[in-house]
């Protein structure tokens, strides 16, 4: 774990170097920013998962690059959010207020993916802020296409009781996914009301909520009004794009930075050259960062 005045994180190297708990210490009282991994009311395997080489999903595990193509494992799944997520990562650095993990492909068995590449994932805590940073190396010696993000979950509430959680997030535009696989069915299209998070509004609990929005300003906010707890969103422009998901009557959600839409790779491939999926080049690294800066305490 890593600590500062009022901000606790619980993190597993041996886990992907995620994060299994965020909690916020105020007037002596522990509230669960991010769901604690191994609560009763919780049934997820992380707080926070990392989404690397790329990340959401890719069509049956199937694209083309450079005039070739590939197949990924896990294709029923659409081969979804990248290989790093439940393996272990080395412990670079740490101290009480910090910590670095690194991850090579090279030193893993049956990664899936076609190119060699390594990442680092540099977490810390400073008063109010918890910082993430994320770089990805190709290490092979041909350009690979590239992604990165999080998956971050949060508390739908901080206490018992509480009423629930409002959002505001400058999304303009969503893409449609008319076969309900997660998979974009056509090119971005202006956000419907239902969909529209540019003004504050109540995250309602019976709304099912899983859609990738383009033009991700890197900003935006979470507010417990009940609590008096503010959430603040501070990321790298690489991540212009965000996932939202909202499932039926749990209590927790998902809000998702991310370097590129889902099936980028398909899509820069038929060149939507928007998508952000970024080519590296042999040595070359893609880096974002991630703040959530806790106010209202």
């Amino acid at each position: 774990a890593i600590a500062g005045e009022s901000l606790t994180a619980t993190l597993d190297p041996d886990r992907g170097a995620g994060i299994f708990a965020l909690h916020l210490l105020s007037a002596g009282e522990s509230m669960p920013l991010m769901p604690r991994v191994g609560d009763p009311s919780y049934d997820r395997d992380s707080s926070c998962f990392l989404m690397m080489p790329y990340s959401n999903r890719i069509e049956n595990g199937e694209f083309r690059f450079s005039n070739r193509k590939y197949q990924l494992q896990g294709s029923a799944d659409h081969a979804i959010h990248g290989d790093v997520r439940r393996r272990p990562w080395t412990t670079e650095e740490s101290g009480p207020g910090h910590a670095t993990f690194g991850f090579d492909s090279r030193q893993q068995r049956q990664v899936n993916w076609p190119w060699p590449f390594a990442a680092r994932a540099e977490y810390r805590i400073s008063e109010y802020t918890f910082s993430s940073r994320l770089t990805l190396w190709n290490r092979g010696d041909e350009p690979m296409p590239a992604g990165l993000g999080w998956h971050p979950f949060f508390s739908r509430r901080l206490r018992p009781g509480e009423d629930g959680v409002r959002l505001c997030f400058k999304t303009p535009a969503i893409y449609p996914d008319i076969n309900d696989t997660r998979i974009p069915s056509g090119p971005p299209r202006p956000t419907e009301t239902e969909e529209d998070f540019t003004r504050e509004r109540s995250l309602p609990t019976d709304l099912a909520i899983d859609s990738c929005y383009r033009g991700y300003d890197g900003g935006g906010y979470l507010v417990w009004p009940q609590s008096g707890v503010r959430l603040e969103f501070d990321c790298s422009s690489v991540c212009g794009h965000l996932i939202v998901f909202n499932p039926v009557s749990r209590p927790y959600f998902a809000i998702e930075p991310v370097s590129h839409a889902n099936n980028g790779v398909n899509l820069l491939a038929a060149g939507d050259d928007g998508c952000g999926m970024r080519v590296l080049q042999p040595g070359e690294a893609l880096e974002a960062q991630l703040d959530l800066k806790v106010s209202g305490t």
